[in-house]
């Protein structure tokens, strides 16, 4: 994909749509495509954190394992983006994805993207406001699922 398609592109991803082009052309050479078969994973929970995505296609499960089950968080599909903890340091993931479908992504190697923010931080300081933004979602997503299991076992009671 070419600088030029990737700023239009871009613009469909909520984490991107506020970045100046300029920005945008320097994360181009950065990308990598990745394919997902339907049911594999992408990261296990607690897994170094390689890799920032953006869903170009298909449905990705959010989920924490608890005791050899799966506890969705939250479904993702094309336009979003997981992966966040990939921009820090010593980042390990915080749920496991899953592909529900065949996905296709777009990958950000977390190395390669701090590095370049690094160079510019007004780019890396645009992108961790969006960021932040997403980690805010996802944690409201789990305490929304949270709510939902201790309700369960009461409205079991009640049925």
């Amino acid at each position: 994909m070419i600088p030029q398609e990737f700023v239009y592109v871009a613009r469909a991803y909520n984490l991107l749509s506020e970045m100046d082009p300029r920005h945008l052309r320097k994360l181009v050479p950065l990308a990598e495509e990745k394919q997902f078969g339907a049911g594999q994973l992408v990261f296990a929970e607690g897994d170094r954190s390689n890799n920032l995505y953006l869903i170009v296609s298909g449905e990705v499960a959010l989920e924490i394992p608890v005791a050899g089950d799966a506890v969705l968080i939250q479904k993702l599909q094309a336009g979003e983006a997981m992966g966040w903890s990939a921009l820090t340091a010593e980042g390990r993931t915080h749920f496991q994805a899953r592909a529900v479908t065949p996905v296709s992504a777009v990958a950000f190697p977390a190395d390669r993207l701090r590095a370049a923010f690094d160079c510019d931080p007004e780019m890396g300081y645009a992108l961790m406001k969006r960021l932040l933004e997403l980690v805010t979602e996802r944690l409201d997503a789990t305490r929304m699922q949270v709510l939902n299991l201790h309700r369960q076992p009461e409205a079991a009671r009640q049925a």
